[in-house]
């Protein structure tokens, strides 16, 4: 006799939707809230750095110094200080040709999207919270969905930058210890940020296996 195929979480019935009280209704609309005035200053904070480098014609690429004198400077009492690591240079768009801008900019936009997507998803997951359906396959999925996106918001701009850099580094006829960087700091807190979504994923899928096994018995 054959086995069927096997099920998974996401291909079993719906569970009857928990109870959640008011308490824990205004705390998921805090985070729902809290998550909504996130993506509006993701937004802000993009559309003003873009019209802010559209007015003064210039462009953010980012580079590494770590094979190279970095650029010194001044602090206003004299003291000489310098660039060292990953540091974002702005340059004029005139220096440089229009696929290096081009590629620069969409770097840019592809974070800002990547960010927003994974805002979106977080907001509904919360509002799947609110309606009781803690365990739900579409919980899961949501989860699990915010976390492959906030990998690809780490990774997508990355190949633009890293090539709109490398092309600011030929236009300007650079010195061959300047690299081209596209990950900066951020990286890390962006991966811990994803393998606690995953950590949050394998707890839910548990739950839901537990409840459904449990449904109906109390």
């Amino acid at each position: 006799m054959l086995a069927g195929p096997m099920r998974t979480v996401e291909d079993a019935p719906s569970i009857t939707p928990t109870e959640t009280s008011n308490k824990d209704r205004r705390d998921l609309w805090a985070s729902i809230t809290v998550f909504a005035a996130t993506a509006l200053v993701v937004v802000v904070n993009y559309v003003v750095g873009l019209l802010d480098d559209l007015e003064n014609r210039t462009v953010t690429a980012r580079f590494s110094f770590e094979h190279t004198p970095p650029p010194n400077m001044f602090s206003p009492n004299g003291t000489p200080v310098s660039v060292a690591g990953t540091s974002n240079i702005d340059i004029p768009t005139g220096d440089v040709s229009p696929v290096t801008v081009g590629f620069l900019r969409s770097a840019d936009a592809l974070e800002t999207i990547g960010y927003l997507a994974v805002l979106a998803l977080l907001t509904w997951v919360m509002v799947r919270f609110v309606r009781g359906r803690l365990f739900d396959k579409g919980v899961i999925r949501g989860v699990t969905a915010a976390s492959v996106a906030a990998v690809i918001t780490i990774i997508a701009p990355t190949f633009p930058r890293v090539l709109g850099s490398n092309l600011a580094i030929r236009d300007l006829a650079w010195d061959d210890g300047v690299g081209a960087q596209g990950i900066g700091p951020e990286f890390w807190y962006a991966y811990v940020f994803c393998m606690a979504l995953s950590a949050v994923a394998v707890v839910l899928r548990i739950g839901s296996r537990v409840a459904r096994d449990n449904e109906g018995l109390v």
